[in-house]
């Protein structure tokens, strides 16, 4: 291959690697306009009902019978599967706290959205391998119906991608009606811990001497990722019954929240 042919090589596959990268950041939805609104989503079983702590929402989750039954039979969910979550605010008081009900769970309000994940054989081919989930597609659809190509599918992607053992499916175990069991790491002496449970950080603010380390261990069935704000701290995504610690040398109050779920917040206060 003479010169000419390897500039006209090389500016080929930089040309093809930018329209990758141009194609997913102008069309942060990727595939998401495959996705058509479920109207019959209440034909299927509606099998987990969720609050959202660090959203203040109350959620519901529907999923076809055959989606179902191939869960609890521990296989991968057909093909032409179609989950929708139903996302509502959560009513509060008058401090903005969510109004909870006899069984502690918060009450329904105002419809703010409907999320959906498709799956059709082929699908998912043009995104790459840190972020394909298989052959399912992401989209949202405000409390009109209408497609919503503003939200954030890149994120969709990078919370679904560590369930790849169940089907990139997060309530793949509540959809089975099966509850794990969760073996969580021993946390090193002398590190301080924090769980992370229904999308909070608990203790939220915790104060350490310089030197001194904090392990997060997550107990929810999704993943999670802290990240420390303005620093190169941060832990790798943590799924339910995973550990990792950090270590705090410098005196400050150092920040920090969930890479995947930003609403959910945290504090580490290091000083003498």
């Amino acid at each position: 291959m003479n010169q000419r042919s390897r500039i006209l090589a090389g500016a080929l596959a930089l040309g093809v690697a930018g329209l990758a990268v141009s194609i997913w950041t102008a069309r942060t939805h990727a595939g998401a306009d495959k996705v058509a609104f479920p109207t019959n989503f209440k034909d299927g079983v509606l099998y987990q009902v969720a609050d959202r702590y660090d959203v203040k929402q109350y959620r519901e989750l529907y999923a076809p019978a055959a989606a179902v039954a191939a869960a609890k039979a521990g296989k991968p969910l057909p093909q032409g599967t179609v989950l929708t979550l139903i996302q509502y605010k959560a009513v509060v008081d008058a401090q903005g706290n969510p109004v909870k009900d006899a069984k502690g769970r918060f009450q329904k309000g105002d419809l703010i959205a409907y999320a959906v994940m498709e799956k059709r054989a082929g699908w998912g081919s043009e995104y790459p391998a840190d972020l394909r989930n298989g052959e399912w597609e992401y989209a949202v659809f405000g409390a009109d119906g209408k497609f919503n190509d503003k939200a954030n599918y890149k994120a969709c992607f990078q919370c679904h991608k560590p369930h790849d053992a169940s089907d990139f499916v997060i309530s793949y175990l509540p959809m089975a009606g099966r509850a794990e069991i969760m073996t969580a790491a021993a946390v090193p002496p002398g590190s301080i811990p924090v769980s992370i449970g229904a999308f909070t950080f608990g203790p939220a603010g915790i104060t350490i001497e310089p030197g001194k380390s904090v392990t997060w261990t997550n107990t929810d069935l999704s993943p999670h990722q802290v990240t420390v704000a303005g620093q190169p701290l941060k832990t790798d995504i943590l799924v339910k019954g995973q550990s990792a610690t950090l270590t705090f040398k410098d005196p400050g109050v150092y920040n920090y929240t969930c890479a995947l779920h930003p609403n959910m917040k945290g504090a580490v206060e290091v000083k003498k």
